[in-house]
């Protein structure tokens, strides 16, 4: 068996692990709070079209491949598909039958998620840097212990729970984004490494040397 192999073993596994514990979380909570799973559904579909629609923006903006007739569908697009869905997101939580409860779950579902991805790989996947290894097994679990304080405690300190859960989101996309990149000896520090995170996610392993030793 190649080494080669041995890797894409190492992060499918870690990929089988939070598959089934992201359907176990949706039957949970399709089954506890019946309104959170209605909500969540229309909540992650709106935030990821309002996602792709700041792509699509900028697309339009800064591609210069693009024909000027592309450039403008690809701003009118983008624009449009922002207004809508931040105004039907808008109007969903400012219901007075809405929990403000309820901002602090549907962050904490998806970052339960990216903490638990993170603390997996940091652990199975060897062929990341160490350092970064290390830090995103840390950021991982301090993910996790940060998310069940904000679940038990949700219904007090709502704008805390949000800011902090932010913050360690936006520690979580730096940090993994230099484990992926320290697979292939790429660093932060260059915007056009930087650049190739997304490419890099589900791409198999480059073969290296079993002895080779990982700053």
């Amino acid at each position: 068996m190649s080494y080669r192999l041995i890797i894409n073993k190492q992060k499918k596994l870690v990929d089988d692990i939070v598959s089934v514990v992201l359907v176990i979380l949706l039957v949970f909570v399709a089954f506890a709070v019946t309104l959170l799973a209605i909500m969540s559904i229309g909540v992650y579909c709106l935030f990821v079209l309002i996602m792709y629609s700041i792509y699509r923006t900028y697309e339009g903006i800064f591609d210069r491949k693009l024909k000027t007739i592309s450039r403008v569908l690809s701003l009118s697009f983008g624009i449009t598909f922002i207004i809508i869905p931040s105004y039907i997101l808008s109007y969903m939580f400012s219901r007075s039958n809405i929990p403000a409860s309820y901002f602090v779950y549907l962050l904490c579902i998806p970052l339960f998620l990216i903490g638990l991805a993170g603390l997996l790989k940091g652990l199975i996947v060897d062929v990341y840097s160490t350092r970064f290894r290390r830090l995103n097994v840390l950021i991982g679990a301090i993910t996790l212990l940060f998310i069940v304080f904000a679940i038990i405690f949700a219904e007090t300190g709502v704008i805390f729970h949000l800011f902090t859960l932010l913050i360690i989101f936006t520690l979580n996309g730096i940090l993994r984004s230099a484990l992926y990149l320290s697979e292939y000896g790429l660093s932060l520090k260059s915007f056009r490494d930087l650049k190739l995170v997304w490419f890099l996610m589900d791409s198999p392993a480059l073969p290296q040397p079993e002895n080779q030793d990982k700053p």
